[in-house]
């Protein structure tokens, strides 16, 4: 009889358990937003450890705060969490939304002074929004991406077509539309974003019609565009870090940036990639930037009145590329290890002086270490990959390399360094820990075997 009633006793719970666990999810999603609802504006509201249901809308000053934890999960269409107030803080929480490629982000931002700190957004789209959201920041925010494609081997990282005139031919080439950035800004000004780190989404902190934003110490990896400027005023980008995206910085449209002291590296995988690229920016300041391991390292097309200096530019493919660029600054920017350390086009009225170059055959004859010999630049590879864009595919070839150096007399180059500086102590010292006798050494013989092979095929053809 007794081990009747425990087997029945025990149906009993199996059956009662879900539907009991169901109610009680539903019971602390629902009180989560009643909290909210009958808070006061200015009340901290802890949130107990435990998994929460979207979507929440907070339209107060209010101040929520996570006690070990606490997951938001988001069933609906709708954005996870709205924050539609100013002077709100959130802090400690997780959103976990699986909405693909949604319009609205999982984190939605449309009010002034509002703290998001320590704060996860696991997303299938894009993380948070800020919409007309003023002197906020977002400080320590992780997003983790899903984006898949984040632009094919042929993608430029942009389709300029669409900012040409009629007359002007289009690219080749065309970008697929994606969504999903990691933070965006759209018409919102004075923010700071501060330690975020943001891996694996379409761009990793997008700003648009945006002014006076500062992004400091993030940090974007494996995206499109780590840091994505478009038609923003008086943005700083200062000691953040973007490796492995299609491009480090994108800032188009831009005008009166700063970046400065930040890392690009290891932009590589696509055949169009930059560390940083500025497409149509005026009066904006480049310098103190560590620009290592991409295929081209810093990229300047149609654009007027940047000063680029004090800048390290080592082991990319191509060191500096300009197109149609006018009156830039180029000054005290070292030139480390690149395979081929500048390239210019279209670009004759640029300023570009006492800058070390590390392949320069220079002679300093009354010992101010700088060059009595100037350092110019040959056009070569951008003449040939612009008449016949399937070149590209040779990029980092050791007969192209032999090609360049083949045709410097008489290339025509339009742009030179009058006065490039002569190595110093201090230089040699960062030539030397960017790259070691072993590495040039085998380079070298890279070279050398690609140059003869080369050579040989051509002797016996003839």
């Amino acid at each position: 009889m007794a081990l009747r009633q425990l087997l029945s006793a025990s149906l009993a719970i199996a059956l009662v358990m879900p539907a009991a666990l169901t109610a009680l999810a539903e019971e602390s999603a629902d009180s989560l937003q009643a909290q909210i609802d009958r808070a006061a504006s200015g009340e901290t509201i802890t949130i107990p450890e435990g998994k929460y249901e979207g979507p929440i809308r907070i339209t107060k000053p209010l101040k929520l705060v996570a006690d070990g934890d606490v997951k938001l999960t988001n069933p609906s269409e709708e954005a996870a969490l709205i924050i539609a107030a100013d002077d709100v803080t959130l802090q400690g929480i997780t959103v976990v939304d699986r909405r693909i490629n949604s319009e609205d982000a999982s984190i939605i931002v449309k009010g002034n002074r509002n703290l998001l700190e320590k704060v996860t957004v696991d997303t299938m789209g894009t993380g948070v929004q800020l919409r007309g959201a003023n002197s906020n920041t977002l400080h320590k925010v992780f997003v983790i991406g899903k984006v898949k494609d984040r632009g094919s081997t042929s993608d430029a990282g942009h389709d300029h077509s669409a900012h040409l005139s009629k007359s002007q031919s289009k690219p080749k080439v065309t970008v697929q539309a994606q969504k999903g950035n990691g933070i965006d800004l759209y018409d919102s000004n004075d923010n700071r974003l501060t330690d975020n780190q943001v891996t694996n989404v379409f761009d990793g902190i997008y700003l648009e019609k945006s002014s006076g934003n500062q992004l400091e110490q993030n940090w974007v990896e494996k995206s499109r565009y780590g840091y994505h400027l478009m038609g923003t005023t008086n943005t700083t980008l200062k000691n953040n870090t973007g490796s492995e995206n299609v491009t480090g910085a994108m800032l188009m449209e831009t005008s009166e940036a700063t970046v400065i002291g930040n890392q690009f590296l290891k932009q590589q995988k696509n055949p169009n990639s930059q560390g940083i690229l500025l497409y149509d920016v005026q009066n904006s300041l480049i310098t103190d930037n560590r620009i290592e391991g991409n295929r081209v390292g810093l990229y300047l097309e149609r654009s007027t009145g940047i000063t680029v200096k004090g800048n390290q530019l080592a082991l990319n493919f191509v060191g500096m590329q300009l197109t149609s660029s006018s009156q830039n600054t180029w000054t005290n920017n070292q030139f480390i290890s690149n395979v081929i350390a500048a390239q210019a086009q279209d670009s004759a009225t640029d300023n570009i002086n006492g800058n070390y170059w590390d392949n320069l055959l220079g002679l300093d004859v009354d010992g101010d270490h700088i060059s009595d010999l100037p350092y110019e630049m040959n056009p070569f590879y951008l003449g040939l990959t612009d008449a016949v864009p399937a070149y590209q595919l040779f990029f980092q070839s050791p007969g192209f390399v032999f090609l360049e150096n083949l045709f410097t007399n008489g290339a025509g180059s339009p742009i030179r360094d009058n006065s490039p500086l002569m190595p110093t102590s201090a230089v040699l010292a960062a030539d030397a820990q960017t790259t070691s006798g072993w590495g040039a050494g085998i380079l070298g013989l890279i070279l050398l075997l690609g140059s003869c092979t080369f050579i040989y095929v051509g002797v016996k053809k003839s």
